[in-house]
């Protein structure tokens, strides 16, 4: 099968797309949310998805806002034929049709029908698990953005076409049953046991099939077994009915013997609790009067003791005012004293504040002075330092511009040079040593060393071999020491030499001695420099000009001065300021003095306010007891008085309380009477019962209407049962159930022999298993080669119950890694190498090719990685397969060749 073309409308975001696909490689690039992968989706599902399908699935198509309906239109080859289908998915609306090369036209569930019998799956089913079968249909050939890393071989079997898969594996290495009695058997074998079981997968055991023989032989047992519970059911029914019958009877004589007696006991009870609701209501009337005459008694004795107490008070009262009268007097008479005490102590304060005073100001004055003399010694201390740092500071320069006119040797730099000096020393007497020297004293012709005429009394060094000529006919040939060692120390000792004029013209010198005699020059600047340094400490000549400028033109610089004071400098400003130390020290000493005295009497005046404060409070504490006692005897007085108008006389009150308390005693007598008898009846005891007898006679009332109902169901159950014969009912449906059984144990038994049957031809086929995972894992490694240098080795297990399984690969002598446990970009490589493989394999099935499509799908590879993928993919268009690669990245893919490009734009 082959994509040819395909057009999308109004699917999601794309309105009208046209797409052709090239019949071996086409890449269709574009930036992300451009609609790749709608694009891919609305292909798949233009395949797989019935075109009445609602719901979210729908919605998810539709675009945003809505203009019409999804519509896919998918032009491929298939079957040796040219196709055109068009679907238009718009839920019980939606329409199909498909149309061959010889414009016969299919529409609806045909042409969905004759499409899924060409592609090799049917479509999903409609129903709410859509969505996910959807994903897995051609789950090996189509690669949806993020699921490059997963095992294709984890899909359920139907998902990667496993059973063709099979078949052409065996096709091709010419394995299992192949004469044709015994395919016979096995397609039999194998039809059979579909018709029993369903095919089950690699996590579920083979089912029982609905609808089957066994099935219904065992849903036969199952029923029969069912109508015998039920008739034994009926039985076990009809003999409780009668027990039902029986116990309702008795439970009703029980209850006719039971009840009269006790309706008799609650008639006496009704009586009792008539007479004690009389005597409740008596001591109701009569415990309001008792408890009206027992207030009126308290009330009596409450008023008489008061009355007594009051008199005793106003007794008390009158006899302690005259002793309070005769203190608050002599109280009195001790304040004129206190008054004056505190102003003469208030006098002598007041004169001492004033000598204090006067104390201070001489002593501020003294300070003042002392202050300005203090600035003004500061200020010529300040000016000196500053002379001084003027003075170092031009020395330092002086230094600073001799040490700048000397090169900057140290003392390693000096014998460095004297190194060198006794290394061109050492190099020229090895030289000479070996060298050959040549003069002319004197010569009738002329004398040539290589060619150049040497005057006489020039003497020449010879370090090489030389040609000497004597005028035209004379040549003789000089070779100095061994020859190459004397050319070695000409070329040390010109290296040497090259070396110590280097480094002299580095100082800008000419001899070693000129550099030491230099160096210790410097050395000597360098410590007077920082000697001086040293001696003004680091003192910064800008802040101390500052803090002069502060000095003079601040508030304390303004102390007024006399002019002899001002003039004084040096040992005489000193000694001024010892004098006016001295004279502060005395005049803190009076100041001190005075403000002691000042506290003294400060003291005595406070001690003599707090002594006339006190006797005024005294005062007035007397003159205030002394009037609440008058207070106190008024009111008593008066509460007195209103008693007696109330009573009379306290004897007359005393008559009046021996009457009440006579009338308490009488009320009281009569009440204990009533609520004696009462207590006789035992009223609460009374209730407590009659609620006993109530429940009881409702119990057996309720019972009574119980059993009469019972009995009732009973009779109506036993008369009905009557009419049909249970026990013949029973041993029908034994017979019956066995006849079932029966059936059901020879279906078991066929059904097991097929099982039986099958497993033995699966074991034969998983004992040829190798054979057919070899094609795959060649073929997966031929396209791994690829990608990796060092092509990895892959393995495959094959189980013809649980299919192809336990995918590894192993690099050189490593051990084996399972799919699962290697990087994603390992897996993404990994598993497009399977699915060309597959797709390889499975391709002749389909007329020699199919597609396959990988969206997005190698993100986590690197670029190397990524170049050997785009490798594998070409090979796999050579083997025939159509690929169609989706990517956002296109210079990347650009790369591809004989690759068709298509461009999607935002």
């Amino acid at each position: 099968m082959r994509l040819l073309s395909a057009r999308v409308r109004d699917y999601r975001r794309h309105r009208d797309l046209p797409i052709s696909f090239d019949p071996r490689f086409t890449v269709i690039a574009g930036p992300n949310q451009s609609g790749k992968s709608t694009l891919a989706e609305a292909l798949h599902r233009a395949l797989f998805l019935p075109v009445k399908t609602g719901g979210e699935l729908l919605k998810s198509m539709q675009s945003d806002p809505f203009v019409a309906e999804p519509e896919v239109e998918i032009s491929f080859e298939a079957a040796g034929e040219r196709w055109e289908l068009r679907k238009r998915f718009a839920g019980t609306r939606g329409s199909a049709s498909l149309r061959d090369s010889a414009g016969r036209s299919l529409q609806g569930e045909d042409a969905e029908e004759r499409l899924a019998e060409l592609i090799g799956t049917a479509a999903v089913a409609r129903n709410r698990g859509a969505g996910d079968q959807l994903k897995e249909r051609w789950g090996h050939l189509w690669v949806w953005q993020g699921s490059a890393s997963s095992n294709p071989l984890g899909l359920n079997a139907a998902s990667y076409d496993h059973d063709r898969l099979v078949e052409r594996l065996q096709a091709g290495a010419d394995l299992g049953v192949q004469s044709q009695l015994d395919l016979a058997v096995l397609d039999d074998i194998q039809t059979r046991w579909a018709t029993v079981y369903t095919p089950g997968g690699a996590n579920r055991a083979p089912q029982v099939k609905t609808g089957s023989p066994l099935h219904d032989a065992r849903k036969a047992a199952i029923e029969a077994q069912d109508d015998l519970e039920a008739i034994s059911d009926q039985i076990d029914q009809q003999a409780a009915a009668e027990q039902a019958f029986q116990e309702a009877v008795a439970q009703l004589q029980r209850v006719c013997q039971a009840l009269p007696p006790l309706k008799v006991q609650r008639g006496e009870l009704d009586q009792k609790l008539k007479r004690s609701q009389e005597l409740e209501a008596a001591i109701a009337a009569e415990k309001p009067q008792w408890q009206g005459a027992q207030k009126e008694r308290d009330d009596l004795e409450k008023d008489r003791t008061q009355l007594e107490e009051l008199q005793k008070q106003v007794t008390t009262l009158e006899a302690a005012k005259a002793p309070d009268q005769e203190r608050l007097g002599s109280l009195k008479q001790q304040l004129p004293d206190l008054v004056a005490a505190r102003a003469h102590a208030q006098e002598q304060l007041e004169a001492q504040e004033q000598a204090v005073a006067k104390a201070i100001r001489e002593a501020t004055a003294i300070e003042t002075l002392q202050k300005g003399l203090g600035q003004l010694q500061e200020q010529q201390r300040l000016e000196q330092q500053l002379a001084a740092l003027a003075a170092n500071q031009v020395r330092c320069d002086e230094l600073q511009a001799d040490i700048a006119r000397l090169p900057a040797l140290q003392a390693a730099d000096v014998e460095t040079l004297r190194r060198l000096e006794t290394a061109r020393r050492d190099a020229r007497v090895r030289a000479e040593a070996l060298s050959a020297g040549i003069e002319v004293i004197r010569a009738g012709r002329p004398v040539r060393v290589d060619g150049v005429e040497l005057a006489a009394g020039v003497r020449q060094l010879l370090s090489e071999p030389a040609t000497v000529q004597v005028g035209d006919d004379v040549e003789l040939r000089l070779t100095p020491g061994d020859g190459s060692s004397a050319a070695e120390a000409a070329t040390v000792l010109a290296e040497a030499e090259g070396k110590f004029q280097a480094e002299l013209q580095r100082w800008q010198l000419t001899t070693v001695d000129e550099a030491a005699t230099a160096e210790r020059r410097r050395s000597d600047l360098l410590a007077e420099q920082q000697r001086l340094i040293e001696q003004h400490g680091g003192a910064d000549p800008e802040a101390l000009r500052l803090r002069l400028n502060a000095l003079i033109q601040g508030a304390d610089a303004q102390v007024a001065l006399d002019a002899a004071d001002a003039a004084l400098q040096g040992e005489a400003l000193e000694s001024r300021l010892r004098a006016l130390e001295q004279q502060l020290s005395e005049a803190r000493q009076q100041r001190d003095g005075a403000t002691k005295t000042e506290q003294q009497q400060q003291a005595l005046v406070k001690q003599s306010s707090a002594d006339l404060d006190a006797q005024t409070k005294l005062i007035a504490t007397a003159e205030a007891g002394l009037r609440e006692r008058e207070n106190q005897s008024l009111e008593a007085s008066t509460r007195i008085h209103a008693l007696q108008e109330r009573h009379g006389s306290l004897e007359a009150l005393t008559v009046a309380l021996a009457q009440a308390r006579e009338r308490c005693r009488e009320l009281q007598s009569k009440l204990e009477g009533l609520e004696s008898e009462l207590a006789e009846l035992g009223a609460e005891s009374l209730k407590d019962r009659a609620a006993e007898l109530d429940k009881e006679i409702s119990t057996l009332e309720s019972q009574e209407r119980e059993a009469t109902e019972a009995r009732i169901r009973a009779e109506s159950r036993l008369h009905g049962d009557g009419q049909v014969d249970l026990q013949a009912e029973l041993e029908q449906k034994q017979a019956e159930l066995e006849s079932r059984l029966e059936e059901q144990e020879r279906l078991e038994k066929e059904a097991g022999m097929l099982t039986l049957l099958r497993r033995l031809l699966e074991e034969e086929q998983n004992a040829m298993a190798t054979q057919y995972t070899a094609p795959l894992t060649e073929r997966i490694g031929r396209y791994l080669a690829q990608v990796f240098p060092e092509t990895p080795q892959t393995s495959l297990s094959y189980d013809a119950r649980s299919g192809f399984q336990e995918l590894q690969w192993r690099l050189g002598n490593e051990a084996a890694f399972g799919f699962d446990v290697l990087s994603t970009g390992a897996r993404e490589q990994f598993a497009a190498a399977l699915r060309v493989t597959m797709a390889e394999v499975l391709a002749e099935a389909y007329d020699g090719t199919l597609p396959v499509l990988f969206d997005d799908a190698f993100a986590n590879s690197d670029p190397e990685r990524q170049a050997g993928v785009f490798r594998m993919l070409q090979q796999a268009a050579d083997q025939g397969l159509q690929v169609i690669l989706l990517t956002c990245d296109p210079e990347r893919s650009r790369g591809i060749e004989g690759a068709s490009h298509t461009s999607l734009g935002l």
